[in-house]
């Protein structure tokens, strides 16, 4: 017959058990590196027939959370997408960290880095071609999954940032379509913000999350067409989410910038933003003003580090670009707008 000292331990150690089961993945406070399943989406064709189940990856990300913040404490979250130039740190970390500030949880999803694609240099257009927004969006919605068991996370109140290419993607995060496979018991976002995104991505949306839509752009930057944008706002909204349009004067793309305003080369970068590019649930693209229709070669032997052979690139559709310049480049006023609209936005959202 036990005694009352081995009973009494054995209830310890089954009561630490239980405690570290409903406690998931995570103990308060735990920050930082933070990994999380996910898959190699690619484009439509892959998500509709279940096959990017064949292909998943370990998904990599950074999350920061607010200075003092008590173990008790459950704070919102902020899931940041970061640009065609990956990660940089006067970008999505610099605004990562403001956020702690406002007292918001972030977490920079590295897409990139997930898919061992090296955006350095010249190696973005590379990453470009290889890793679609599909993938992003699919990342945003497994780390949102990832963080929901953590105790310092709000998961009730949570929103999407996404910077120029990561912005294209957080408008296309909100397909209900996408949401239900991935994220099926989460709240939707409070917010979905396209920082210097473009509006000329065309998504097959027949009904969005009810998120409301934020978009954040320069006057001067050519990324921005109103009549494109003001196309893409009716979609939304008649598919059921609002949209609202913050235009910076005087602004032009990538105002985070470390460097001063430079004009590129259509060269180095093309000009694609008088494209159309319509996304079909079948996985492909076509380019409206051309007709260039692109399908996708994926298999899935992607599944294999993330190996991909296509024949596509955006050049694939030059006869759409065109001729003027991209500026970027460091613009203080507008980076402090920028945070001023994210308090704001975020704010009232939460």
């Amino acid at each position: 017959m036990l005694d009352l000292k081995k009973i009494v331990l054995i209830h310890f150690f089954l009561f630490i058990n239980i405690t570290l089961l409903l406690a998931g993945d995570f103990q308060p406070l735990d920050d930082g590196k933070i990994n999380f399943d996910t898959y190699h989406t690619y484009d439509h064709s892959r998500l509709s027939t279940g096959t990017y189940k064949n292909a998943p990856l370990n998904g990599i990300g950074t999350l920061y959370l607010p200075n003092k913040l008590d173990e008790k404490d459950k704070v919102p979250l902020v899931i940041i997408l970061h640009t065609s130039g990956g990660i940089k740190n006067n970008r999505e970390i610099y605004y990562a960290k403001f956020l702690n500030k406002n007292g918001f949880a972030a977490y920079v999803v590295d897409t990139y880095g997930t898919r061992k694609c090296n955006a350095s240099g010249a190696g973005w257009k590379n990453c470009l071609n290889k890793i679609l927004l599909l993938d992003f969006v699919t990342d945003a919605y497994m780390a949102l999954n990832k963080l929901s068991s953590h105790p310092n996370i709000d998961i009730e109140n949570t929103a999407l940032i996404g910077y120029s290419y990561g912005g294209d993607a957080a408008m296309q995060a909100l397909d209900n379509d996408i949401k239900n496979i991935f994220s099926p018991s989460l709240t939707p976002f409070k917010a979905v913000i396209s920082v210097y995104g473009a509006c000329n991505s065309i998504f097959d949306i027949s009904q969005t999350t009810g998120s409301p839509f934020h978009y954040i752009v320069g006057s001067e930057d050519i990324s921005y067409d109103k009549e494109y944008c003001e196309q893409r706002y009716l979609e939304l909204e008649s598919a059921g989410s609002k949209a609202n349009e913050y235009i910076l004067d005087g602004a032009v793309h990538m105002f985070d910038a470390k460097y001063r305003v430079v004009s590129i080369p259509t060269s180095e970068l093309p000009n694609t933003f008088k494209c159309q590019y319509a996304f079909s649930k079948d996985g492909s693209v076509t380019e409206r003003i051309t007709g260039v229709k692109i399908q996708f070669k994926s298999d899935d032997a992607l599944a294999d580090k993330f190996k991909l052979t296509n024949s596509f690139s955006w050049e694939d559709t030059k006869g759409c670009f065109g001729k003027e310049r991209l500026k970027m480049g460091k613009q203080n006023s507008a980076k402090n707008k920028t945070k001023d609209l994210l308090s704001k936005i975020l704010s009232e959202s939460f």
